[in-house]
């Protein structure tokens, strides 16, 4: 397990290529064509909301937009910041996510 752990690290590390963390998500939301909107603060350059659906969750909601389930989840990842997850459900009771968003403040 050690070893699998190791190369992926490895590769990690390499497919960064110097760009910090958020460099390298806002990249990959790019690369995948997801929808991603983001705030940043002015004066620290950092950024406070961060917002991302995937293409495929944008066209179920377009399908199935009548019922929506939002719940925002507190202090549970590195950052402190509240984690808004939407949901929503197709006319055969199915769940799908939509979004999740990073809020600086609910």
């Amino acid at each position: 397990m050690k070893t699998i752990y190791n190369v992926h690290h490895r590769n990690n590390v390499i497919e960064k290529v110097g760009r910090s963390q958020m460099q390298q998500l806002l990249g990959e939301l790019e690369k995948y064509n997801y929808t991603e909107r983001h705030r940043c603060d002015n004066n620290t350059m950092t950024i406070t909301n961060l917002f991302w659906a995937r293409p495929v969750s944008s066209d179920l909601l377009r399908s199935f937009p009548k019922v929506l389930i939002m719940d925002c989840t507190y202090k549970t990842n590195r950052y402190r910041l509240p984690l808004l997850e939407i949901v929503g459900v197709t006319s055969t009771d199915m769940s799908f996510s939509v979004a999740f968003a990073y809020l600086q403040f609910e």
